[in-house]
């Protein structure tokens, strides 16, 4: 497992390697065999401790009860293995959890553990190509890594999900892509929960209110792809040709995104890119002050889109933003500023550019008070008028968004205003606005493609779940259509998982079974997106496993490119358009050229370089080398290499072989030169560069505008 602070150097991990003399038998074959440890790592620079020297895992079982209640999880794991070298001990991967007992080949085995290193020391060596099992009992509760993955506890159950190292956070592991193994879950948890985990459903089974649920993955997989999904499930079985599907979508995403609160109708903000959309309206405040209150349903991007009240003294240019009294907004500026100054400059009244990518919550006339994100259902605002009392103020309930995702948007009901004017449901009973007004966007922002209306439910957009069902759906097609430029689909199912949670952000290409985080679905486009995304990886990260860490760009640029390609198919920009946006959003000196995305660091793994620029290398190598070699070049390495580990080398040394050319420049320029590519005289954009980002673009490819959704990029 990864370990803070670890300094094991490769040649540490080497000193141990099971290929050293003394790890054989005895010279010719005389006397007792020798028996040494197996390593406490598989020799990967990235992640020294991840995986184990001395054995091949042919099979895990594992035999786990959870209880969502306690958390506690009570385990078997039933390790069936080969030697590859005399073993007096052997190392698993393991954090947390109680280890209760461990035999190997039936008899009591000694165990000692240090950090995520389990050592385990049967009572007699075990001989070089021989097959033993190891049975270890252990149980606790699951623990969250710091980065938010691993076993993640959710309202019903919880989800199994995270990269590189995760298996070890619930099961003893060689926790490593270079050892692959087939899996059987077995899992018990309370009647009512379902249980979703990789390959086929074998069997369901309820006695004395609990119920064992036990699927098969007879197909070898990497250890982070392993997965087990407790909760309350719609859970999907259908067969399309020789593939059966299992999708999983958490009920609860199908419940509407808003309602009116009372009556039929409430005001509606709708959905627009480079929103700025205001509410407004004109208060007479008595000497005594006043209050306004009212209901709200947020649904905007989170760190990135906001809804605010805004307030001035009618004729007067002293805007603030106002508190909630009952603690719904804060200071907090998010990820949009400075940014979406360009594209709002009315918000410097409230927001200061500090100069370092920041911003201070306090501007030209006032203050920053605001929230983003989603409410998850309505909550009840309340301001104080009281700082202009005696006057008439201009009050405004306002959503702004920035220019790539939005949410469904802000659903506002029941306004009450204490002076009894403005007060409304904005039901149809002649006067549906009671003086609330839809000004428009302020000066300086570009007009709202549309804005506020009292509305109903038909006017909110479908719920989450709906989009989710949707994108499954096309799973099938989309397999076909990534089967048609990469190969045969590696397995023999496929499906998807999405739960409500929102204590997670990403997705995962679990073998047979990716999980997506639901911040995914905000539209069927980026739904789509996603779903290529995950799926071009059962042939680019599963079927085909990373060798080491560093070749990382072999797995996302390749998923990427994949979305690329589904872009052209779909008919919403070509793989060179996408190419164009991103060489020309980022400027020469920007971090985005920085990172030598053939070998990132450990700590840049999942950094958004090597999604695009991974994707950008490819087309510059389909630039160079043409579609029809380019494609026979995907097709052989997807099939050559399938089931096994792969290195960038070895996709280079391909790639040169059905070509015909030599490729280590364009590679070496793409993949381990820091710096934006010089195109002149090489494979050129076709057509005007993006301009930059900051506030200057305004049509985003739809695949561009997906995948920049899934990362915090200035945008």
């Amino acid at each position: 497992m990864r370990k803070a602070g670890v300094a094991l150097s490769v040649s540490t991990c080497l000193a141990l390697s099971p290929t050293m003399a003394l790890a054989g038998d005895a010279p010719g074959g005389q006397g007792r065999p020798q028996f040494t440890p197996g390593a406490p790592g598989a020799g990967d620079p990235y992640f020294p401790l991840d995986g184990n020297g001395g054995y091949d895992v042919k099979h895990y079982t594992l035999d786990v009860r959870y209880n969502p209640a306690t958390d506690v999880l009570t385990g078997v794991a039933t390790i069936s293995a080969r030697t590859t070298q005399n073993l007096s001990s052997f190392n698993l991967d393991f954090e947390g959890l109680t280890v209760r007992s461990i035999k190997v080949n039936g008899r009591s085995a000694a165990w000692s553990r240090d950090g995520g290193e389990l050592t385990v020391t049967p009572g007699r060596g075990l001989r070089n190509h021989h097959r033993f099992t190891a049975v270890i009992r252990y149980d606790g509760i699951p623990q969250t890594l710091p980065d938010g993955s691993g076993f993640i506890h959710t309202d019903d159950g919880a989800m199994v999900i995270g990269e590189p190292d995760v298996a070890a956070t619930w099961f003893p592991v060689n926790d490593h892509p270079t050892d692959k193994a087939s899996y059987t879950f077995k899992v018990t948890v309370p009647q009512g929960l379902d249980v979703v985990a990789n390959g086929k459903l074998d069997s369901s089974r309820t006695r004395s209110g609990w119920t064992t649920w036990t699927w098969q993955a007879r197909e070898p997989m990497a250890s982070y792809l392993a997965t087990f999904n407790v909760g309350e499930w719609d859970l999907h079985a259908y067969r399309q040709g020789r593939l059966r599907f299992w999708d999983a979508i958490d009920p609860d995403l199908f419940d509407p995104v808003a309602e009116p609160r009372t009556g039929s109708q409430f005001a509606v903000s709708q959905v627009a890119n480079t929103s700025y959309k205001r509410l407004a309206r004109t208060i007479s405040v008595p000497a005594g002050g006043a209050e306004l209150s009212f209901w709200i349903t947020r649904d905007t991007e989170q760190n990135w889109d906001f809804t605010f009240v805004e307030a001035h003294t009618v004729g007067l240019d002293d805007w603030t933003t106002l508190p909630d009294l009952n603690g719904h907004t804060g200071t907090d500026t998010g990820f949009s500023c400075p940014f979406w100054h360009q594209l709002h400059p009315f918000l410097t009244h409230y927001q200061t550019d500090n100069g370092d990518g920041t911003c201070a919550p306090s501007g030209g006339t006032g203050e920053w008070n605001a929230v983003s994100g989603s409410s998850g259902g309505p909550e009840q605002w309340a301001v104080d008028l009281s700082a202009y009392a005696g006057s008439d103020v201009e009050v405004s309930i306002s959503y702004a968004s920035d220019d790539v995702v939005q949410g469904a948007g802000a659903f506002v009901d029941d306004v009450v205003v204490s002076t009894g004017e403005g007060t409304t449901s904005f039901e149809d009973d002649g006067d549906t606005m009671d003086g609330w007004t839809v000004p428009g966007a302020p000066e300086g922002s570009e007009p709202n493609a549309n804005d506020w209306i009292a509305g109903t439910a038909a006017d909110v957009p479908q719920p989450t779940g709906e989009i989710v069902a949707g994108s499954f759906a096309r799973q099938p097609e989309i397999i076909n259509f990534l089967a048609d430029n990469f190969g045969r689909y590696p397995f023999s199912a496929a499906g998807g998982i999405v739960d409500d949670s929102g204590s997670f952000g990403f997705a995962l290409e679990n073998q047979t079974r990716p999980i997506y985080a639901k911040g995914f679905f905000s539209d069927p486009v980026s739904g789509d997106d996603v779903v290529v995304h995950e799926l071009a990886h059962q042939w680019f990260g599963d079927s085909l496993a990373l060798e080491r860490w560093q070749h990382i760009w072999l797995n996302e640029g390749f998923a990427t490119y994949a979305e690329w390609l589904w872009s052209e198919r779909e008919g919403l920009g070509t793989a060179q358009e996408l190419f164009d946006f991103f060489y020309g959003i980022f400027p020469p000196d920007d971090d985005f050229w920085t990172l030598t995305i053939g070998d990132p660091g450990p700590n840049d793994l999942f950094d958004f370089p090597v999604y695009a620029r991974g994707a950008m290398t490819l087309h510059q190598l389909r630039l160079a080398v043409g579609d029809r070699d380019f494609f026979r070049i995907l097709r052989r390495w997807a099939s050559s290499q399938s089931g096994g580990t792969v290195t960038t080398d070895e996709f280079i040394g391909l790639a040169e072989r059905i070509s015909g050319q030599q490729l280590d420049s364009l590679f070496e320029t793409w993949l381990f030169t820091p710096g934006r590519p010089d195109l002149s005289g090489a494979a050129a954009l076709s057509g005007p560069s993006a301009r930059t980002f900051a506030g200057t673009v305004r049509i985003v490819p739809p695949a561009a505008r997906s995948l920049l959704a899934r990362f915090d990029v200035t945008r």
